[in-house]
Parts: C-alpha cells; structure tokens; sequence
C-alpha cells in the first residue's frame, strides 16, 4: 500500500484536476489573459462528457485569468474600463496562486518525501493556508471591482478552506465569474493582437461550419449560424 506521504501529494494533484476540469457545450469558449496578451481556447470537441465538451486549462499556469463565452451572443457593449480595473485588482490573486502551486507541488512533496509527516510538513500546511486566508480577505475587500457576489464568495471562500488544492482555481473561478457581455468575434476585433485575431477568426469559422453539419439546412439555427458565418467571413482584416 503507497505510504502517507504519496497518497497525500497524489490526493492534491488529483483534487486539483478535478477542480480544473470544465465542461462546455458546443458553442462556448475559453477566452484567456496573460502578460498583457489575449488569446482562446476552445473545448475538445472530438470527445463528449455527460454530453458537453471537456476543457482542461493548463495545470501549471493557475495565475492565467479564464473568461467564459458563447457564440452567437448579443453585444451589450464592452466596458473596457470595467474590465482593466478587473485585470489590476486580480494581480494579487495571480501571484498569491504561484505561490500556492509552489508550495504545494514543490515544497510539500519535498518536505514530505524527506522529513515525513511531522513538524515540518506541519509548517508548510499552515503556510498554505496563511495564504489562503490572506488572499480570501482581499477578495473579500475588492468584491466590487471583482464582480463577485456575496453568495459567489461564501462559495469561494468555503472551497478553498475546506479543500486547499480547490483554492489553486481562485484566479480561475473569479473571471469566470466575470460577465463579457459581447459577442466573442466582436470581443477580439477589439482586444486581440493582429496574428492571434486572424488565428481565431480562421478556426472560429471552423467550429462554427463544423456545428453546422449537424443541423437541418431549414431549421432556423442552422439559418442563424449561416447568417452569423457569412457575417464573420465577410469582414475585412484590419
């Protein structure tokens, strides 16, 4: 039987997969920030699971904000404002995650592989949770600028006590929260760099033909999709 001390690196890489994996219907994406850098992703559509598509966001990078949408959607303008004041008051967050994944894949299974389970894995339990409070009294105080709601961060907040590995996900689940009330395609013209933009637009048109197929030509979502491909296609680079 594995001792104490794999079960429980094992335990925390597993909870935090679990915790990681999201599922998406067809027409979702993940939108994701980083550096200064927008880029996308999209779900594996080869594979279905309780009929939705699998994501699985890189487990070494839990500091990369994720931001949900779904095509076509109606644009309900973008407050870019809103959303730069949302990207600032999230870098803490972001490092304060760094942190946590190193503490818990580096130090804990050192620690743990070498000393055991005493006073010095002791030590790292208290300061992963040391961090966990702190972060959560700043998200706490920054609810507004986060768009979180009360509700949304006694959920929050109850995960990440109960289950540390949960809390790896704060960046995560707080701008998943976050509403991007535009349409997808209208969001990149916008805030997309040139070669990540024509990158998108090329296998948004792609996807977007690909769920086509599996509509009626005379239905009235297969008309809308056409319409909303047709648009996409006919607008000129800039």
């Amino acid at each position: 039987m594995p001792s104490f001390e794999v079960l429980l690196v094992l335990g925390v890489f597993g909870l935090y997969c679990y915790d990681s994996l999201m599922l998406l219907n067809f027409n979702e994406l993940i939108f994701t920030r980083f550096t200064k850098k927008w880029s996308y992703k999209f779900p594996i559509l080869n594979f279905q699971l309780l009929r939705k598509f699998p994501f699985l966001p890189n487990l070494v990078t839990p500091n990369v904000a994720l931001f949900q949408v779904s095509w076509p959607s109606s644009d309900q303008g973008l407050n870019i404002k809103e959303l730069n004041t949302f990207i600032k008051s999230v870098l803490p967050i972001q490092i304060i995650s760094v942190l946590l994944l190193l503490l818990m894949f580096i130090c804990l299974p050192v620690i743990a592989f070498t000393y055991g389970s005493g006073v010095k894995l002791l030590i790292i339990f208290s300061a992963i949770y040391c961090l966990i409070v702190c972060i959560l009294i700043y998200i706490f105080n920054q609810k507004y600028n986060l768009k979180i709601s009360n509700t949304k961060f006694l959920s929050i907040a109850f995960e990440s006590i109960v289950c540390p590995p949960f809390a790896l996900n704060l960046v995560r689940k707080i701008s998943l929260n976050y509403p991007i009330n535009v349409d997808p395609y209208t969001f990149t013209k916008e805030m997309f760099d040139e070669q990540t933009k024509k990158s998108f637009k090329k296998n948004f048109c792609i996807i977007i033909d690909k769920k086509m197929n599996f509509l009626e030509k005379d239905s009235e979502r297969f008309i809308e999709l056409n319409n909303y491909l047709n648009q996409i296609k006919s607008e000129k680079e800039n």
